[in-house]
């Protein structure tokens, strides 16, 4: 991972915003890693494992946005492992699908491919300093990069997947971010109609019927704010999916640090947004999973059926990017959902 592969010595900058950016080699756990990073923003990213992004830090108000699981230490892991065994946290992406099984004539394996493979740092296509990774994966045969780009207080990261396959194939392809959450943030979402994933699952959504973000029927029949983030219980987790997004875009607020992140995101490609929610109810995990998708439901087998599954054809290439800010709270966002 040489700085030569950035730009003109590594350390060039993008001055649009008067704001200097800078990658330099950091460690994160036992891995090597990439810092992206200028006064507003810091973004730590490790290739050897899936390029995930381990640092989101809006270093204006000293807000670390990533989550980090408690008792599971980042480690490289074999292709086909139990992704909820050994995740770790982070911000990550999906593809070619996410439930394990047998789809298309291919055994996938749980949570895709991305996770488990180690990426290559390679020249970046930017004027200003960016990482950019790429990767081959075997399952489904795809040409992959993904380029982070640090301009002010936004993070850009854009994505194209080249199908190697010799026929067309169903694909999902979507956003994995964990929010280190605290009872003082909200939840945030243009509107939208709201499904739950599994009634099985879920504790604060109280009947299977779809509703309009955020207010629901919640256990009991007494009305529950779904955008809400209650303080840690073994009984409270929720998954859900989210579609007719007003506008492409999602977040989090976190009132007490007066800290916003928002994930911009082009609806017409990911038009649907899952989340996964879990206040310690879930395997004592106390966090909030922002999941921008092409896809809806979640298996394969059922998107391809509803007609709401990604497909790529033999050579197609896809192509599309997505935008996380870290900025002030402004006023008017404590009081929209």
């Amino acid at each position: 991972m040489q700085a030569a592969l950035f730009g003109r010595e590594g350390d060039a900058g993008d001055r649009r915003d008067n704001v200097m950016a800078r990658i330099t080699s950091v460690r994160a756990g036992d891995f090597d890693a990439l810092a992206l990073e200028n006064d507003h923003v810091r973004v730590v990213i490790i290739p050897e494992l899936g390029g995930r992004v381990w640092e989101l830090t809006d270093r204006l108000r000293n807000r670390q946005w990533i989550w980090h699981r408690s008792g599971v230490s980042l480690s490289r892991v074999a292709p086909g492992s139990s992704y909820d065994d050994v995740w770790a946290g982070g911000w990550e992406e999906l593809f070619p699908n996410d439930a394990a099984g047998r789809f298309e004539g291919r055994d996938l394996p749980d949570h895709g491919e991305w996770w488990t493979a180690s990426w290559s740092v390679v020249p970046t296509h930017s004027d200003f300093p960016g990482i950019r990774l790429e990767t081959l994966t075997s399952v489904r045969r795809t040409r992959c990069t993904k380029e982070v780009t640090l301009d002010g207080e936004a993070i850009t990261v854009s994505y194209r997947i080249e199908s190697l396959e010799s026929e067309p194939f169903h694909c999902l392809f979507k956003q994995h971010l964990a929010i280190a959450v605290t009872p003082s943030c909200r939840l945030r979402l243009p509107g939208g109609t709201v499904t739950v994933v599994d009634p099985g699952f879920g504790t604060i959504v109280g009947a299977a019927d779809s509703f309009q973000w955020p207010s629901c029927t919640g256990s009991g029949g007494k009305v529950a704010d779904l955008g809400s983030v209650s303080a840690p219980s073994l009984d409270t987790r929720e998954f859900v999916y989210v579609e007719d997004l007003r506008a492409g875009w999602c977040g989090v607020d976190d009132l007490e640090r007066r800290a916003s992140l928002r994930m911009a995101f082009d609806k017409a490609v990911l038009p649907f947004v899952w989340l996964f929610i879990t206040y310690g109810g879930w395997r004592d995990c106390y966090t909030t999973v922002l999941e921008p998708c092409t896809n809806m439901p979640k298996d394969l087998d059922g998107a391809v059926r509803q007609g709401r599954s990604m497909e790529l054809q033999p050579g197609q290439i896809f192509e599309t990017r997505v935008a996380v800010t870290l900025r002030e709270l402004e006023a008017a966002a404590s009081t929209t959902s």
